[in-house]
């Protein structure tokens, strides 16, 4: 009789682990230092991209979130309540494309340029859907990176798709989201880095 609590438990667990690991602040964050590291040369172009990525796209929306969460203004981190989305979703898309621009400005590689479009592209696209319709921002941005990751690196990384897979459950399992709204993040994520890659000449 007890085996079922235990399970439902460990599930739970598992679950908000899965969604903690995955967290888009730390995913963004660590996908952004090692591609900055990656294009670089030395520390004069490597510090200014990734402060300036990391400013832009997940220090500043990252803080705002903080302020509102402070204030009680939401009710978590992840701002799971659709209609608490709006406006910081808004701040985050207006910020990521500053943080594009500043990269250009900047003389950043190619490719970073490139992938700070391809950030500012997704969150603004998302935070118009969010206007309207609630959808995973963890598979949405995980897509987005596996999606830069194997056009740049090589198909042989398809497999980081697959991480989609556990990502998308813990969602469900949390009632965070819905099977359709986890299947669309990912997809529409997809679509827009694909489209932006496309654009620049990368496909």
């Amino acid at each position: 009789m007890e085996k079922a609590p235990i399970i439902h438990k460990f599930s739970d667990y598992l679950a908000f682990a899965i969604s903690a690991f995955f967290s888009p602040y730390i995913t963004a964050a660590v996908f952004i230092v090692i591609i900055s590291y990656s294009y670089s040369q030395n520390l004069t172009q490597f510090l200014p991209w990734m402060i300036t990525f990391l400013l832009f796209a997940v220090i500043i929306p990252g803080s705002y979130v903080l302020w509102l969460l402070e204030t009680r203004r939401i009710r978590d981190i992840h701002i799971s309540d659709k209609n608490e989305r709006k406006i910081p979703f808004l701040l985050a898309g207006a910020s990521s494309v500053i943080g594009a621009f500043l990269l250009f400005i900047l003389g950043a590689a190619r490719p970073v340029i490139v992938i700070g479009t391809a950030y500012a592209v997704n969150v603004v696209g998302v935070a118009l859907i969010t206007q309207l319709w609630k959808v995973s921002i963890h598979t949405a941005l995980f897509s987005a990176l596996a999606t830069i990751s194997v056009i740049l690196f090589g198909i042989h990384l398809w497999w980081l798709y697959l991480a989609l897979i556990p990502l998308a459950w813990s969602r469900i399992h949390r009632r965070r989201h819905t099977i359709w709204q986890v299947v669309a993040g990912s997809l529409i994520a997809f679509v827009l880095t694909a489209a932006t890659f496309w654009f620049f000449g990368y496909l």
